[in-house]
């Protein structure tokens, strides 16, 4: 209509006076039809950002409600002063007001296409809930394991609606689980581990009985069949034939990952000092993310050991000063790896709740760069 009015020598309908022939088209006239065209654009895409706002806010009340067996109610966000919270933080959510076992909680819905930091989630969870003065949470989806682990570990308050409920500020850690509501469980041995470890990274372990992993591990029968029964008992692996049971896993090796990832932990035990690298030792920490990553190499070496090498070891250890940082590790790292760097997956669970954002980003760099 706006093109036809112009073509005719006159405005649209109700902007003002008829204007004299085609030369009426100059600039002023195109930002009017621009506007025009963008404000449409605007009104529909806002329907949209609204429509999927009101079904992700119902999926959760829903979820919320049939998992914990309260009452949820929608509150008007017309007494609160989001005009507080700084821009930055406010533009990258849409907020909506619960009542939630008679407290006031603010869901926050990320609008972005990118996938926020746990530890950015963190700073403006504490920004949030210093000016709204209750507990905020994140609604997240499509997440993969390894950042779920990263949210508990930053104490973020987040929902996965149909995963898992996680509000330390409220004092609730729910995980659904065939319709059955569980505490995290604990964390793997060791030994355990290197094993899932070994074989995701070196070599399969399916079809393998116990003594024959022992025997490519190098380490005792006894501790190899405690560390399959713990797996086995988390079913993470399946023990199965007659007198020499073998192992038997049905996941693929991402979705053993996955699956093995929250009760996995960083390998080192403690870290010491050396004026000179260890006897077998491996590049590790920064370093080793120098090695695969494209952070800098730090000036002061990184590298890893396990007990036994470091006790037979000539180069001297201590608590505060030497020229190298050794680390010293539940298992040994070398049995992961052959080229002188320790593996990817034993390096992500030393790294991935590093304090710095940098190396928090390039160790999901090793995890998206792994051939699975």
């Amino acid at each position: 209509e706006a093109r036809l009015a112009l073509l005719q020598g006159r405005h649209p309908r109700g902007t003002g006076q008829g204007l004299r022939g085609v030369r009426c088209l100059n600039s002023s006239v195109i930002i009017f039809v621009s506007r025009h065209i963008i404000c449409i654009f605007a009104q529909y895409t806002m329907v949209n950002i609204i429509c999927k706002m009101e079904y992700n806010i119902n999926q959760l009340t829903d979820y919320l409600a049939e998992l914990t067996g309260c009452e949820v109610k929608r509150l008007a966000n017309g007494d609160l002063n989001y005009d507080q919270l700084p821009l930055a933080i406010e533009s990258c959510y849409t907020l909506c007001d619960i009542e939630f076992l008679g407290t006031m909680v603010t869901i926050a819905i990320p609008t972005g296409q990118g996938r926020i930091s746990p530890m950015q989630l963190a700073k403006h969870q504490a920004r949030m809930m210093e000016v709204l003065r209750h507990p905020v949470i994140f609604a997240l989806e499509n997440v993969p394991s390894y950042y779920i682990s990263r949210l508990t570990r930053a104490r973020v308050n987040f929902i996965i609606a149909g995963k898992i409920i996680f509000i330390p500020s409220l004092l609730m850690v729910l995980r659904e689980v065939n319709n059955v509501t569980r505490v995290m469980t604990e964390k793997m041995p060791p030994v355990a581990q290197m094993l899932i470890l070994y074989h995701l990274e070196k070599e399969p372990l399916v079809g393998h009985n116990t003594k024959e992993i022992a025997e490519l591990v190098g380490l005792a029968y006894p501790t190899v069949n405690v560390a399959l029964r713990w797996l086995e008992a988390k079913n993470i692996i399946a023990l199965v034939g007659g007198k020499q049971k073998c192992v038997q896993i049905s996941l693929s090796n991402r979705e053993l990952w996955d699956k093995a990832l929250s009760f996995m932990s960083s390998p080192i035990e403690r870290i010491l000092f050396a004026d000179a690298k260890p006897d077998g030792s491996l590049m590790a920490g920064e370093t080793a993310m120098g090695y695969y990553t494209m952070l800098a190499e730090p000036s002061t070496p990184h590298m890893a050991i396990d007990k036994v090498t470091a006790r037979r070891n000539k180069v001297q250890l201590n608590k505060e000063y030497g020229n190298t940082i050794v680390e010293i590790w539940k298992y040994s790292p070398s049995l992961l790896s052959g080229n002188g760097v320790v593996d990817r997956l034993s390096l992500y669970l030393c790294m991935k709740d590093n304090s710095d954002e940098r190396i928090q980003i390039e160790s999901d760099t090793l995890i998206d760069d792994m051939k699975w």
